[in-house]
């Protein structure tokens, strides 16, 4: 997980102010947000955490745009460097998979990147825990499970999972799906499309 929040750090600050300021796949985010995003995660600590999520009225969604939010006057090279200075930090709350902080990275950088014609720079084995984790427990996050009566089949490493018609991709692409990014289904095909 910290190499990959260092090259994305790497990555978004040789970009310029465009890029930055391009609308993430998140709603209502730009670029530079989901940096921010990330900064906020990897500086994360339980009193920190325990104060956004009692200053975002027990809502999680807030709890998490909320720190973003309050990172977004400071200039996107800071924000990088914090972002490389933090990469090996962030607080897991007890019973929360490592997986899913990893697929939060994930999940986020392609948030990023792939609005500007960029892809998140990792092996499709990083995304198998992922898939796996959100699987089980994506809905807690993303309150959705697109992937509901589907069989998703990985075609660049040994993955498959669900039973129904069948949705076939990256593993990357399909943790995108799972992860409720349907801007991601241009990347996949199979039957189960229809319908999403």
């Amino acid at each position: 997980m910290a190499r990959l929040r260092r090259r994305f750090a790497d990555r978004i600050e040789a970009l310029d102010q465009t890029a930055w300021n391009t609308p993430s796949w998140c709603a209502g985010w730009r670029v530079r947000d989901v940096l921010a995003h990330l900064v906020s995660g990897a500086e994360a600590t339980p009193l920190s955490m325990t104060r956004d999520i009692l200053r975002g009225g027990l809502r999680p969604d807030r709890a998490v745009s909320e720190p973003a939010k309050r990172l977004s006057h400071v200039p996107v090279p800071e924000l990088a460097d914090r972002l490389r200075m933090a990469a090996e930090g962030g607080f897991r709350p007890p019973g929360f998979p490592a997986a899913m902080g990893l697929g939060d990275v994930l999940v986020h950088c392609a948030d990023a990147l792939r609005p500007i014609g960029l892809d998140v720079d990792a092996p499709p084995a990083d995304a198998a825990p992922v898939l796996e984790a959100y699987w089980r427990r994506g809905r807690m996050v993303v309150h959705s499970a697109p992937q509901e009566g589907r069989c998703l089949v990985a075609t660049d490493l040994d993955w498959t999972k669900g039973s129904g018609p069948e949705v076939r991709g990256k593993a990357m692409d399909l943790m995108l799906l799972v992860a409720n990014r349907l801007q991601v289904l241009p990347c996949l095909e199979g039957p189960g499309l229809d319908g999403l």
